[in-house]
């Protein structure tokens, strides 16, 4: 089942079908555009079902949008979907800030035009999760070294050396 928390984490479905309180959730499609329906925690809101999801069951506090490639490019949608302000904008609510789908605002375009924003969006995707990704292995490798120093396993650099 994917979870709200693995569209803010950019992450695969981690979640059990125990989790569910109805078992008539969606099941998901490659293509399918995937929103959370409350705002917060940092990361992003919207993205758009890849290989990893196609099959997972869609889980709580989460919307699926489906649209027609004949019409609507996904990464566009998602794109949009997923903007800080857009979403501001489309919010309500105070301690729990719930997102009103239909507040959502996305340009009509032609598709051609869409496609090229879409391109845009899928390789800004790609490359806020290489940066995370790079983000999480520096600090895996600090913690590494930190272990190693204060285990004896390493020692601190000579200090006339550099």
């Amino acid at each position: 089942m994917l979870t709200a928390l693995d569209i803010a984490r950019d992450e695969a479905p981690s979640g059990s079908l125990t989790d569910l309180s109805s078992e008539t959730a969606p099941i998901i499609l490659e293509g399918d555009v995937l929103l959370r329906s409350v705002a917060g925690g940092g990361g992003p809101m919207a993205r758009v079902a890849g290989e990893d999801d196609a099959g997972s069951v869609l889980g709580r506090m989460l919307l699926l949008l489906r649209p027609d490639p004949s019409r609507l490019d996904a990464w566009f949608l998602a794109g949009f979907l997923d903007d800080t302000d857009n979403i501001a904008g489309a919010s309500t609510g105070t301690a729990t800030i719930q997102v009103q789908p239909g507040r959502l605002r996305v340009p009509l375009l032609p598709l051609d035009e869409q496609r090229h924003y879409g391109e845009a969006f899928r390789r800004i995707r790609e490359l806020r999760t290489a940066a995370s990704r790079a983000a999480d292995a520096s600090r895996d490798a600090a913690a590494l070294l930190a272990t190693g120093l204060t285990t004896g396993a390493l020692l601190p650099p000579d200090h006339d050396s550099g």
